[in-house]
């Protein structure tokens, strides 16, 4: 099969982000497909940047033929910015996509939405089978989360989703939530599935905690609750430096935020601000080496901010969390709090509750052997359940059954 992958966000093995694509492409390669994916430059992607006067560069990335679109993409910019980057993009993926020969099928993976036009145009002229794959429920996530009011642009993002779905041959989803939302609307079961983001099993095949990263910055002896990921106005991450407060009677705990965005010099001047020396901000790591500093922490936070409704996501976080064997606390309502209950891989935190959100984390830090025999468990079942290489597998059936209708 000569898959044509879409993803403007996509990020390779030397990034410092979430990389299913990159994992899920590589296998697919390894398992005898063909995979040419599209993408832009995004900030955490690992892809050199090019001249503004050169628009494509292709790049070969582990087997994976990588169309790489002069579209930059950071989450530090602007909503105008934004905005620019997700139709230079679309424009760009398009013609990129329609030069592309004797294809098989087209996966175009969200978000943005704006990617299911070059999936979905691409795939029409060249007449083969479209697969649209969800990550976030645009627009309804935008409007829950007040990133969007009622209004044109609304609309908008609502006409692009429903032209993104329009002619899929099937939908797949990242979460149970956004299955379980999509049969509300209407879908037809049997053009839905779920398939979980998961994580690379072989990068955590040998975990070696890297206790010298964590004497370098100061931590040595403490219990890590760490987040690892983009500081932004969507994480929400001003509840961590709330619960910091409820933890200043604790100076065995650390807070730790591992990452980059446009929050991050607002919280660390709230952090100064309220005289806490439990929170510490540490620079984007390469996954390669992140999983190695995750596995010398001991509790894995996953935050988001609060929303009118509970979240139907479930981010690469937690699975990064199970793998390395550290119990997760989650502080938002949604499929991630129902995921670590009922797998038994973590707690979830009242929402909107520092007070609790600091209690949890206390919890951990309380009852080592209950932490240690959870992390372990949570490992296991990452193992069994989550692997990249199950996920891939699962991805091929998907496509062949398309290809068969």
């Amino acid at each position: 099969m000569r898959l044509l992958y879409i993803h403007q966000h996509f990020i390779s093995g030397d990034g410092f982000g979430p990389n299913r694509s990159y994992d899920v492409s590589r296998y697919l390669v390894r398992m005898g497909h063909e995979v040419i994916m599209i993408c832009g430059v995004y900030w955490q992607s690992g892809l050199e940047e090019m001249p503004w006067w050169r628009q494509f560069r292709v790049d070969r990335i582990d087997g994976i033929k990588v169309v790489v679109c002069n579209v930059k993409y950071h989450n530090k910019m602007r909503v105008p910015a934004r905005m620019w980057a997700f139709l230079k993009f679309m424009i760009l993926a398009t013609a990129a996509a329609l030069w592309q020969r004797k294809v098989d099928l087209v996966f175009a993976t969200s978000t943005p939405t704006t990617v299911g036009v070059p999936g979905r145009v691409s795939a029409n002229l060249k007449r083969v089978p479209y697969v649209f794959e969800v990550r976030d429920l645009w627009p309804e996530d935008l409007l829950a989360a007040d990133r969007i009011t009622p209004g044109l642009q609304y609309k908008v993002w609502e006409w692009l989703e429903s032209f993104s779905y329009k002619t899929a041959r099937k939908i797949l989803l990242v979460s149970k939530g956004f299955h379980d939302r999509l049969l509300e609307r209407g879908f037809p079961p049997e053009m839905l599935e779920t398939i979980v983001l998961g994580a690379d099993g072989a990068l955590f095949a040998d975990l070696k905690p890297n206790h010298e990263y964590i004497k370098r910055h100061g931590l040595d002896g403490k219990i890590i609750a760490v987040y690892a990921g983009a500081i932004s106005d969507a994480n929400g991450l001003y509840q961590v430096v709330d619960a910091a407060e409820h933890l200043r009677d604790r100076p065995d705990i650390a807070l730790v935020l591992i990452g980059d965005g446009r929050s991050r010099a607002e919280l660390r001047a709230s952090v100064a601000q309220k005289g806490l020396t439990n929170v510490h901000f540490l620079d984007p790591i390469p996954k390669k080496e992140l999983v190695h500093i995750l596995a010398a922490c001991h509790i894995g936070l996953m935050i988001l901010k609060p929303i009118r409704r509970p979240r139907w996501v479930t981010p690469n976080k937690i699975f990064d969390y199970m793998f390395t064997g550290i119990p997760s606390v989650v502080n938002y309502a949604g499929t991630t709090a129902e995921l670590v209950e009922e797998l038994g891989a973590g707690l979830a935190a009242e929402p909107h509750s520092a007070e609790d959100l600091a209690a949890k984390i206390k919890h951990w830090a309380d009852h080592p052997e209950e932490r240690i025999a959870v992390g372990r468990k949570a490992r296991a079942l990452a193992v069994q359940k989550f692997d990249r290489t199950v996920i891939a597998k699962r991805l091929a059936e998907v496509f062949q059954e398309c290809l068969q209708k």
